[in-house]
Parts: C-alpha cells; sequence; structure tokens
C-alpha cells in the first residue's frame, strides 16, 4: 500500500512538471519585452537588440525625452511606438552616425555635427491593439526599422503631444531570470504609470487571502501542523493574483474587444490559480506533518509560481518556505 502511495505521488509530481514544460514551450513564440518605466529625460537602452518597452510621458509639447542605444554596423535598429491614451500621437527621431540626410526636426532637439537625422512621424488614425503580457490596450503610433550604417551610439528622441507613450526597442524576445522573476514588480510599477492605484491593484489578491483564510479556519478550527498558514495563504495568493490578470484583460477588452491573443493571457492567469488549488488541497489534507512527497510538491509549486508570476512573489516564497517547516511527529 505505502509504495503504490508513493507511484500516485511521483505520477502526480511528473504530470505537474510535463504540463508545465509543455506550456512554457506553447508561451515560446509569444511576443513580449522586457518593461522599464522610464525615470528621467536620458535613458541609456543596455542593448539595442534585446526586446525593452519603456513606458514615458510627456509633460510638455516642447519637450523630448532621450533614449541612447549602441548599436554595431548592420545591426538592425527596430522601434515602435504606441499609447494608452486615445489622440496621443508622439513622433520620434532616430539620430545618429553614418545616417544620410537630415529630416527637419522641432528646434529644441540638436542633432550633433556630422551626424544626420530620421523623423519617425505618428500615423494619422492610430490602431488600437491588445498586449497580452501586461495586459494592456494601446494605440499603436508608428513603427520603424533600419539596419546601423555604422558602428557607434545613436539616439531616439521622443517628443510631441503631451501625454503617456511606450517605445519598444529591439527585437530579441528574452529575458534574464532576474527579468522574468521581477516581472509582477515591474507591472505593479506600470499599473501605477498607468495611473492605477497600486492598493487596488493588490485588493484581489488580499482579498482572496483574507476570504481565503476565514474559509480554511471555519473548515479546520485547530491545524495541527505548524507550516499551514504558510501554504493557505500562498495558494490564495496564487488565486488572487489570478484573478488579478482577468480583471485587466477585461478592462483592456472594454476597448479592444475579444482578441485571439487573449489566449495568452487567459492562460497566464488560470495556471495560477490551478496552482493555488493544488496548494490549497495539499494544505487541506496534511495532517500533523506532511509527507516527503508533498514537501516536494509544495517546493515544485513555490518554483512553478515563481516561473507563472503567481502570489506576487510572496506566495511562491511561502510556497517554498512551508516545505521546509518540521511536523509535529516524526516521519517513519
Amino acid at each position: 500500500m505505502a509504495t503504490s502511495m508513493s507511484l500516485q505521488h511521483r505520477e502526480e509530481i511528473m504530470r505537474l512538471l510535463i504540463i508545465t514544460l509543455a506550456v512554457i514551450l506553447l508561451m515560446l513564440p509569444a511576443q513580449a519585452h522586457v518593461p522599464g518605466v522610464a525615470e528621467g529625460d536620458v535613458i541609456v537602452v543596455p542593448d539595442a537588440e534585446k526586446s525593452y518597452a519603456w513606458y514615458g510621458s510627456l509633460d510638455d509639447p516642447d519637450e523630448a525625452d532621450q533614449y541612447l542605444l549602441t548599436a554595431g554596423e548592420g545591426t538592425e535598429i527596430r522601434l515602435s511606438i504606441s499609447t494608452p491614451d486615445q489622440g496621443v500621437s508622439p513622433s520620434a527621431a532616430l539620430i545618429g552616425p553614418g545616417i544620410a540626410g537630415q529630416d527637419p526636426l522641432p528646434d529644441f532637439i540638436t542633432v550633433p555635427q556630422g551626424q544626420g537625422s530620421i523623423l519617425i512621424p505618428a500615423e494619422e488614425e492610430p490602431v488600437v491593439s491588445y498586449e497580452p503580457f501586461t495586459p494592456m490596450a494601446m494605440y499603436e503610433v508608428s513603427s520603424f526599422s533600419t539596419a546601423a550604417p555604422v558602428d557607434g551610439e545613436y539616439t531616439v528622441m521622443v517628443f510631441g503631444d503631451e501625454g503617456r507613450y511606450i517605445l519598444a526597442t529591439g527585437f530579441l524576445e528574452e529575458f534574464s531570470l532576474t527579468e522574468w522573476l521581477l516581472i509582477p514588480v515591474s507591472v505593479l510599477s506600470v499599473r501605477n504609470w498607468q495611473g492605477q492605484s497600486v492598493f487596488l491593484n493588490l485588493v484581489p489578491i488580499l482579498g482572496a487571502v483574507i476570504i481565503g483564510a476565514w474559509w480554511f479556519r471555519n473548515r479546520i478550527a485547530a491545524p495541527q501542523w505548524p507550516g499551514i498558514w504558510l501554504l493557505v495563504i500562498a495558494g490564495f495568493a496564487y488565486i488572487g493574483s489570478g484573478i488579478l490578470v482577468f480583471a485587466q484583460m477585461i478592462i483592456a477588452g472594454l476597448l479592444t474587444g475579444p482578441v485571439p491573443s487573449m489566449i495568452l493571457t487567459a492562460l497566464f492567469a488560470t495556471i495560477p490559480v490551478i496552482l493555488g488549488l493544488v496548494l490549497i488541497r495539499i494544505a487541506v489534507k496534511t495532517g500533523p506533518s506532511p509527507s516527503y512527497a508533498d514537501r516536494v510538491k509544495m517546493a515544485v509549486l513555490g518554483i512553478l509560481g515563481l516561473i507563472f508570476w503567481a502570489g506576487l512573489i510572496a506566495g511562491p516564497v511561502l510556497a517554498m518556505a512551508a516545505s521546509l517547516v518540521p511536523g509535529r511527529t516524526s516521519q517513519i
């Protein structure tokens, strides 16, 4: 009997891992940008080829934000501008060495001697689109691509209409481990840039934890394992983060209507909910001391929570911490 139960636990863990790997493979073709809220008037782009999304704003029509990027000869310089605000259509310009000619630019933009400039005007009628990872509705203002004529530092100037804009640079859709894990924090910064209250964005998570803890307390009045509350809080934090993504998708959909890329958003919202339900299931059936198989599940679910942005980082940390809390009786 013990051997049969052990095999059953192993099969559950393997199924969980296989499903996760399959989902990750499905996500690889999706387009995503490393998000960053632009602070200051001059921003250094770390890599001209890597895809970044810079969330900025213009407070004055006679000002310009500068983005500096270094590119080797022949490297593609790919740029696009979008905005969440209807009627806001900032323009852009690429300035740098080896660019033939100088397109007319506003007087407050200076082109260094020996360099050229290319004006990237805004579309007359920007098209509304949907960004699945944030998620967010936005208007596509302009796009541009060219090969760097020579090695050197190039400047992207964003100017024109007052308001918020998103400048996307690069084309390689890749993340470092740190960038991927910190996406939930970056998204909160983006919500603040959008004008949304950070506290209101945390309400679904806090609400799920409070309601879930009340439900669990009524179900199990006297939990025997000390780590059970870490697991419960983690599980409901996972669920709350999934609810938050669904809510943001619905808000964006009010402008864009249903679009195919919402399937990707729904996937990212559903996975934390499923992982949270599994954590809660483990908590409900755990006695005074979790089995080793359950502890492995807790740790794996914590890692998966980090991968799928569940529970705002704190949830996965609590799940992994719970896997290390000793039981009240020794396991045989």
